[in-house]
């Protein structure tokens, strides 16, 4: 496997960590909100909006994921909430 396809499978979960933690930290948990940012500054196609609205159909299909996720980003002490 090329070096280049190795890198990137080990950073994408490291990437949608990092937006996990930008969704709680910085939009309070709002799909919909950073979505509308992204939307409104020419970002709709890109690899978070893409993120966004997988997580926004997985949501949809457990209302609790939300509630999980912010428990992990409290748990993983990388961004402490104050």
């Amino acid at each position: 496997m090329p070096r280049s396809v190795t890198l990137y499978r080990m950073q994408k979960p490291l990437t949608d960590f990092l937006r996990y933690v930008t969704l709680v930290r910085v939009f309070n948990g709002n799909i919909a909100l950073w979505l509308h940012i992204l939307r409104n500054t020419s970002r709709n196609e890109s690899s978070d909006a893409n993120f966004l609205r997988w997580l926004e159909s997985e949501c949809a299909a457990d209302p609790s994921l939300i509630d999980q996720i912010k428990q992990s980003v409290d748990a993983s002490g990388l961004w402490p909430q104050v």
